[in-house]
């Protein structure tokens, strides 16, 4: 993504390049250790010249889990929803 122009002053953006933000939390008992378990976030960086906000922005999308529970038809509106539903959720049917 190309960011040209400060979204709070109007100023010039300059690109400072990539980095990698560290994901997790710090723990107390554990400290930092948990961190190498959760990844990085790989992330542009933009500068406004005039005002020095930065602005980060994500290089790829956060990854999308997989949902592999089936779907299936309501037999009342058609549309398509989990088999585990109790109720259609998009008609609120009963469905068994």
């Amino acid at each position: 993504m190309v960011r040209e122009i400060c979204l709070r002053c109007g100023g010039e953006m300059a690109h400072m390049g990539q980095d990698k933000i560290q994901l997790g939390k710090y723990g107390m008992l554990l400290g930092a250790w948990s961190n190498l378990l959760s990844g990085a976030l790989t992330v542009d960086i933009y500068c406004c010249k005039k005002c020095k906000k930065l602005e980060f922005y994500a290089v790829e999308g956060p990854e999308e889990e997989e949902n592999t529970m089936t779907k299936v038809e309501c037999p009342y509106c058609g549309t398509s929803h989990e088999l585990d539903d109790a109720k259609c959720p998009h008609c609120g049917n009963r469905l068994y």
